[in-house]
């Protein structure tokens, strides 16, 4: 009889178990489609989950649950549905055990906590124990229909008011409360993130970053390079359209080398002077001290020109280099200043690689085909004119000159791709390098609103944008149909409120950093967090935090770079409004001194800077919310949810100063708006937040259209 006791405790025990593991498929499935919680009765924001943490969590509360069966088992010698008394109790065990599940997924995992998953699956639970007992009562017990419904309700509802079960409601709102206390409240909030850490640590890293020149500082540097054969020195290009000559290892001073600002128009989202690169000869032929810059040019408002030019740095001072401008592409491109690429290198086959966004391309919308514009891509380009290479087709949405196409160009013969290009399907394509070993083109492409991608560049290959990022489908079609072979990323990372912006690196070739031999080591903008992953794999799942800079947001890293004596370097912009941007050097983390380092505020400005606050409105904000804030920004379309027209009049009606400040300040999730919008309290100082509503407030009167 007890050995027959033992088999239905263990047969009941694993109906239990596969009611939790059934309960959290379907809660996922349902919460990602109902409000469990009625926003009636508590806004809650939408919460991301994905997959592998769905089924982290089943195996959390499997565990938990497990440990509960047996506990029960044990103390009251019987199963659960062996009396209507017994199943009550069991009950109380059972909200113990979710309720210990749910907190431990809340504060010692990494999981994104979703209120509406959890109570998902706290009430299908519930209805499969209540099913179960009703069954029990109907068949074993030889109840009525009615009885077997009622009764084993009722014994629920008994044990529930009891002192036990009220302990058990008590324990079951905790983390209820916790999570509404974490999204209002900042102090809460803090407090639960440093349990998190402490029950997450993330393992000691043997890199950290520290400033090369402490002393120095650079109106937003987008890049440093190193000439060849120029090792005593650094060239840093500003995003203004300045270039510095800066001694390394050691300066306290930098000479500017050209100055073309004035040639850039305003300089705001993602404009600017982008890219940078050194021709091969540079130090050994005096008729070849060549430096190529491609920059935007904002200044003919209708036509909006995105140009690659040629300076020959031979010249004796920053006026003569920049009247030896040589211009190789001017492409005219649409009005929002977005997704210009920007990256330049010379490969190891001594042909010049150009980075061109999917913005690239002229108003007409009819004008966005491969064989009639330059976009979306890497080109190759022979600016050395041999020739044995090919002159460029005729080009009626700019001007092409001073290059040649190499002959052996994969689309030389295609007849509806332009011979320059050298691969296609690319977003942003805004930084990418050559692995010294072997040629390898490595690239970051910057992402739309959900994944990020590191893509191994192959010639002749279309890397799916927009019909596929990160590895999955988007649904959309593409400009035009081409019979192309196609390519996924080696390594695709989701959006969270800051990793969001892909900063392509280097394959680290050395003996200065052993650990970090044949790794790709790249950054996110917005984290400002270098991570590090093999270079010798198809694809890549999982990558290694290696440092982390002190500036975020749109003021950090901006690119990364190898240096023919090993080192590592690592440019951050730093604010839009002053010279705030450094040149970091990865280092041993006993050497560092910025990855910990907290921005120090700076006072706020006597009064308020409009222009600077429309500096900072279009580069953290106009992606979504448009440049004039009509809500008609690039991405805004592929957010999925309507964006406010902050020029609107009425809109200004219904809100306050201190509603849009809570917004910016917090970010959507905090107040049950949507979780795209990111909190920003932790990046922009408090005054720039200040003006950055005044700003707001303003766009009516300059924007809305009555």
């Amino acid at each position: 009889m007890k050995q027959s006791g033992y088999r239905m405790q263990l047969a009941v025990a694993l109906l239990q178990l596969l009611f939790i593991v059934v309960a959290c498929i379907l809660g996922y499935v349902l919460s990602r489609e109902v409000a469990i919680i009625p926003g009636a009765v508590l806004r809650l924001p939408d919460v991301y989950v994905s997959q592998s943490d769905l089924w982290s969590l089943a195996g959390i509360f499997v565990t938990v649950y497990l440990g509960q069966i047996i506990l029960s088992n044990v103390i009251l010698r019987s199963h659960g549905f062996s009396s209507l008394r017994r199943f009550g109790t069991e009950y109380l065990f059972y909200l113990f055990a979710y309720t210990t599940a749910s907190l431990y997924s809340f504060l010692a995992t990494t999981i994104n906590y979703d209120p509406q998953l959890i109570a998902a699956i706290g009430l299908i639970s519930t209805v499969f124990y209540l099913l179960a007992m009703m069954m029990v009562c109907l068949v074993r017990d030889r109840q009525g229909v009615l009885a077997s419904i009622w009764q084993p309700v009722w014994s629920l509802v008994r044990r529930l008011l009891s002192i036990p079960g009220v302990l058990a409601i008590g324990y079951f709102l905790v983390p209820l409360a916790l999570g509404m206390a974490f999204t209002v409240d900042r102090d809460i909030a803090n407090r639960i993130t440093q349990v998190r850490i402490w029950f997450n640590p993330v393992p000691a890293s043997e890199w950290g970053l520290k400033n090369l020149y402490p002393e120095l500082v650079f109106e937003q540097p987008v890049l440093v390079r190193q000439a060849p054969g120029d090792t005593a020195g650094l060239y840093v290009l500003e995003r203004v359209g300045r270039v510095y000559r800066v001694p390394f290892p050691v300066a306290t001073e930098k000479e500017l080398v050209l100055d073309i600002s004035d040639q850039l128009g305003e300089v705001e989202m993602e404009n600017g002077a982008l890219g940078l690169a050194f021709h091969p000869r540079f130090a050994d032929d005096a008729g070849s001290r060549f430096a190529y810059l491609y920059y935007t040019d904002t200044r003919p408002a209708e036509d909006q020109v995105n140009r690659l030019s040629r300076f020959d740095f031979a010249a004796p001072d920053p006026a003569a280099r920049r009247a030896t401008e040589t211009p190789l592409m001017v492409l005219q491109r649409e009005g929002s200043g977005f997704h210009n690429g920007g990256s330049l290198g010379f490969g190891p086959d001594g042909y010049l690689y150009v980075g061109v966004g999917e913005g690239v391309h002229p108003r007409d919308q009819e004008a966005r085909s491969s064989a009639t514009v330059l976009r979306s891509a890497v080109l190759r380009l022979d600016v050395d004119e041999q020739p044995d290479n090919l002159s460029p087709e005729p080009f009626y949405w700019g001007s092409l000159q001073n290059y040649r196409v190499p002959a052996d160009n994969p689309f030389v013969d295609h007849p509806d791709i332009r011979g320059e290009y050298w691969a296609l399907g690319l977003r942003n394509p805004f930084r990418f390098s050559f692995d010294p070993a072997n040629g390898d083109l490595w690239l970051g492409d910057v992402g739309s609103t959900i994944w990020e991608e590191v893509n191994l560049i192959e010639p002749g290959k279309h890397y799916q944008y927009p019909m596929a990022e990160g590895h999955h489908p988007t649904g959309r079609a593409g400009p035009e149909t081409l019979d192309v072979p196609e390519q996924g990323p080696v390594y695709a990372y989701e959006h969270s409120a800051y990793d969001r912006a892909v900063i392509g690196g280097v394959v680290y070739r050395g003996d200065r950093y052993p650990s970090l031999q044949g790794k790709y080591v790249f950054a996110d903008n917005y984290s400002a967090k270098i991570f590090v992953m093999p270079a010798d794999q198809s694809r890549v799942d999982d990558v290694d935090l290696i440092a982390r800079a002190s500036q975020y947001a749109q003021r950090g890293v901006s690119s990364v770079a190898q240096l023919e004596s090993g080192e590592i370097l690592v440019t951050t912009l730093g604010a839009a409004s002053e010279p705030s941007g450094e040149v970091l050097v990865l280092v041993r983390a006993e050497e560092a001194d910025v990855v910990q380092r907290e921005d120090t505020p700076t006072a706020a400005p006597a009064d308020y800077d409009e222009q600077a606050s429309a500096a900072s409105f279009a580069v953290n904000c106009a992606r979504c919310h448009g440049v004039t804030g009509d809500g008609q920004g690039p991405d805004a379309p592929l957010l999925g949810v309507p964006m406010p027209d902050l020029t609107s009049p009425l809109y200004h009606f219904q809100r306050s100063a201190e509603d849009i400040h809570a917004v910016i300040e917090k970010g959507g999730a905090a107040l049950g708006m949507s979780p795209l919008m990111p909190p920003w309290g932790e990046f922009l100082q408090p005054s720039e937040i200040d003006h950055l509503v005044i700003y707001i407030q303003s766009l009516p009167d300059k924007h809305h259209r009555h």
